[in-house]
């Protein structure tokens, strides 16, 4: 019998007024939503890429600041959310979502 690989799909992203950012996320039937950030999603994602980009690759405050206010911020926003979406995308980090 051939056996049919799930996918984890992105259903969809709320952010409520108390600052929590919500993921929706499905896989087959099953949909489970997982709070990615209780702060606001742009400040978990400003807080990591800061870190990256100034730490590791060394960039001033100037070209960080001008990276996330030319649309680095929605970028790093994408790129968090796929990687959320992408590290459930298994059996085993999908169960763990409760």
């Amino acid at each position: 019998m051939i056996k049919t690989k799930l996918r984890t799909e992105l259903v969809s992203l709320v952010e409520t007024t108390y600052g929590e950012a919500i993921l929706t996320m499905q896989r087959g039937e099953e949909e489970k939503e997982l709070v990615i950030a209780e702060t606001g999603l742009s400040d978990v994602v400003y807080e990591s890429a800061i870190d990256y980009y100034m730490y590791d690759l060394n960039w001033t405050e100037e070209q960080f600041d001008n990276y996330w206010e030319n649309g680095g911020e929605d970028k790093e926003i994408d790129n968090y959310i796929d990687g959320t979406v992408d590290f459930y995308d298994d059996d085993s980090t999908w169960e763990e979502i409760a």
